[in-house]
């Protein structure tokens, strides 16, 4: 979101000490007591210590293949974005279970110029009323790397940083999108995997890398409980037009002041909360008294 979006909308400016609603007593008699959780992949036991701190119970139905919405991997590629594939998890677990909520979190993970970066993002959708509440958090540090090799000898080094065998890897075959084993946690396993990938290669080289999948991955698990945690936080934050759960952080808006011109600038100077439900949004501002380097500032350097 930026600032000619908000300029569309009627916004209130709040100050920053009120960023926080208060907790609605109302909120917890809104939430239903089970909701669907789409997953297949143990995410249950990282989100089911928040929720049950408001009495929610994740339902996971047991026939549902979320692999069928994309796999790290790519033997299925993911249709559109991490929103439209936590959708299609949500959809498809609120389908199989008959309940009204469905809930999914989907992580996207890529190179980064200095280190890899990870997303998790957690999606409540409201089947009835098509509600929609989304956050999303960053891991800037994620287990996320791989090694090329010719021989299961060449990746020691590789394998202590990740600390394998507490972090599960996937072997695949370099230059085809041949996948060998998948939660490898055992050295004659993964000796296999590299002979065989080896020999599928048409460069004889093995891919061996983080499994990302969330029960193979510690690190992925913690930050899926904290983002959990925050999520349940905002379930429990009502909105202040319509009491409805789950105000909360939407997006930012630009203009924050140049410091020598005093025009502004495209760097942000408002967090944007909004509602899901009826749409409200509210300003509120990121640092009193901050100012933007004219060197980020159109005026004092064009």
């Amino acid at each position: 979101m930026n600032i000619s979006d908000l300029s569309r909308k009627q916004c209130t400016l709040v100050h920053a000490e009120s960023r926080d609603s208060s907790l609605s007593s109302s909120i917890y008699s809104k939430l239903p007591r089970q909701v669907a959780l789409g997953t297949m992949h143990g995410k249950e036991a990282a989100l089911s210590p928040s929720f049950a701190d408001i009495d929610v119970h994740l339902a996971v139905p047991r026939d549902l293949n979320t692999d069928s919405f994309g796999t790290f991997t790519s033997e299925v590629k993911r249709a559109g974005t991490i929103l439209d594939a936590a959708r299609a998890k949500a959809k498809a677990a609120a389908a199989l279970s008959g309940l009204p909520i469905g809930i999914a979190i989907e992580g996207s993970y890529s190179p980064h110029p200095f280190i890899p970066l990870g997303r998790e993002l957690i999606l409540w959708l409201d089947i009835r009323s098509g509600v929609e509440i989304v956050d999303m958090i960053i891991d800037e540090s994620p287990n996320f790397a791989h090694i090329d090799v010719e021989d299961v000898n060449e990746a020691d080094k590789f394998l202590n940083a990740i600390e394998y065998p507490q972090y599960a890897l996937i072997v695949s075959v370099v230059g085809t999108d041949v996948v060998t084993a998948k939660g490898i946690r055992d050295a004659a396993a993964l000796s296999e995997a590299v002979r065989t990938a080896v020999t599928q290669s048409p460069c004889s080289l093995a891919r061996i890398q983080t499994d990302m999948r969330a029960h193979m991955n510690p690190r992925r698990m913690s930050v899926i409980a904290k983002l959990g945690k925050r999520f349940v936080k905002r379930l429990m934050t009502a909105c202040p037009q319509c009491d409805h759960p789950g105000w909360g952080w939407v997006g930012t808006a630009a203009g924050l002041c140049c410091s020598e011109c005093n025009s502004q600038t495209q760097l942000p100077s408002h967090d944007v909360m909004g509602c899901a439900a009826c749409g409200n949004e509210q300003l509120v501002e990121r640092s009193n008294g901050e100012r933007a380097s004219p060197t980020f500032c159109s005026v004092c350097n064009p």
